[in-house]
C-alpha cells in the first residue's frame, strides 16, 4: 500500500462546491480542515459536506452553518474517513469570504 499526502484549498462560493474527490481504488483520510475567515469585516458561516458514492447517496453534513467571525480560523482536527468517489464540499454564506484548506492522506 502506498501512502501520498495530498492537500485540498478551495473559495467559498454560496454554492456547494467540491473541494477534493477521493480517487477510484484509494481510501483518504483527511487530518485537518482550516477554515479562515479572510474578510476583515463580515461574520461568514459554512457548512461541510460528503457525498458522491455509494457510501453516501446523499449529502452527509460535518459542519452545518458554522459561524467563522471576520479575521478568525475554525480548525477541525478529527479524522474524517473517506472511501472512491466520496466528495468533501464546501458552502458559505458569502463569496470568497472563507478560504479552506485539507490535509488529505490517501491510501492506494
Amino acid at each position: 500500500m502506498a501512502n501520498t499526502f495530498k492537500s485540498a484549498a478551495t473559495g467559498s462560493t454560496t454554492g456547494v462546491t467540491t473541494m477534493y474527490t477521493c480517487p477510484a481504488a484509494t481510501s483518504a483520510v483527511v487530518h485537518a480542515m482550516y477554515l479562515s475567515n479572510v474578510d476583515g469585516s463580515n461574520d461568514a458561516t459554512i457548512s461541510v459536506s460528503i457525498s458522491g458514492s455509494a457510501n453516501f447517496d446523499h449529502r452527509s453534513f460535518i459542519l452545518k452553518t458554522i459561524d467563522v467571525p471576520a479575521d478568525s480560523t475554525v480548525v477541525i482536527e478529527k479524522p474524517i474517513n473517506l472511501g472512491a468517489g466520496d466528495k468533501l464540499e464546501t458552502q458559505a454564506s458569502a463569496n470568497d469570504d472563507i478560504d479552506v484548506f485539507a490535509s488529505i492522506l490517501e491510501i492506494t
